[in-house]
């Protein structure tokens, strides 16, 4: 059945008495836009919606207005990898290499670990436009974004973390996706902190986030009732796409291409890899910058 569900957002939390902090997001929305956007199947969808809940989670730490986090994997598996983003501004974008996987998609139930493979390797890069901030790579077997996200923390920025994601199909499309992180900080609670991994453990976290439980009831879940929770911060599918950089692109093209699609009489059409978003370019443009370099 679909579950109601709040917009999407991240919130914070910080419990003062175990010195835990917590991160929870809702992309549910989102993930459908982008499965709609790349006419995903819904193999590929639910792949992209637990990705896309791991950047969001990632996305807690971005402080500069055009800051940036991506998380890429690639895979053994047929899906063969995927790339999503999340902004300061709480955008959020991505793709996965292949869309439809007919023989995984008409499986009545769906199995992302087939899809995924034996081997992965996880990429997180936090940028702002033109320079890279910080990088981490870390390699996970069987392949899974969630192990892949804590197996980053661990050995790229020595941080303990428990990470779980929750994506949901209905009827072959999204029904839900949500994640949510909690991090030991040096002072905190151990005892506290592995009575809560027990939580992970057993599937009471991945319940809780699949009956899309707010961020208050999880905390109360994991027993941790003091916790002080920081404004939520909305998140949204968006690219930086525009009409503009197809342009510029175009502009920068080689001038035999431009000449071919002049002399063929075809306008050019570019879709965005990230959204799905497609363009096209009048002939008459493509004559212009022809022109307008002679």
């Amino acid at each position: 059945m679909i579950m109601s569900k709040t917009a999407d957002s991240l919130v914070t939390a910080f419990s003062p008495s175990a010195n835990i902090n917590l991160v929870f997001v809702e992309v549910t929305d989102s993930a459908r836009e982008l499965e709609r956007s790349h006419l995903c199947g819904p193999t590929a969808g639910l792949i992209q919606a637990e990705a896309l809940a791991a950047v969001a989670l990632l996305g807690a730490e971005l402080s500069q207005p055009e800051e940036t986090v991506t998380l890429r994997m690639r895979v053994s598996g047929p899906v063969g990898g995927l790339l999503v983003e999340a902004g300061a501004d709480g955008s959020l974008r991505g793709y996965t290499h292949v869309k439809v996987m007919n023989e995984l998609d008409e499986c009545e139930e769906l199995d992302l670990s087939c899809a995924l493979g034996d081997q992965g390797e996880i990429q997180i890069v936090r940028s702002l436009p033109g320079k890279i901030l910080a990088s981490g790579v870390a390699a996970v077997s069987p392949a899974s974004v969630i192990k892949g996200l804590e197996q980053y923390y661990q050995h790229s920025l020595q941080r303990r973390v428990l990470v779980q994601v929750s994506a949901l199909a209905y009827g072959g499309f999204i029904d839900g996706s949500r994640g949510l992180l909690v991090e030991c900080l040096p002072d905190s609670d151990r005892d506290t902190f592995e009575r809560i991994a027990r939580y992970f453990e057993d599937g009471t976290v991945q319940e809780s986030l699949e009956a899309a439980a707010s961020p208050q009831t999880l905390c109360s879940t994991l027993g941790l009732d003091d916790c002080v929770f920081q404004p939520a911060k909305p998140l949204r599918f968006a690219c930086r796409c525009t009409a503009e950089r197809v342009d510029a692109m175009l502009i920068a093209m080689p001038s035999a291409d431009l000449e071919e699609l002049v002399r063929e009489d075809r306008p050019a059409r570019i879709f965005c890899h990230m959204c799905g978003k497609g363009y096209e370019v009048a002939v008459e443009r493509l004559r212009q910058i022809l022109d307008e370099r002679s």
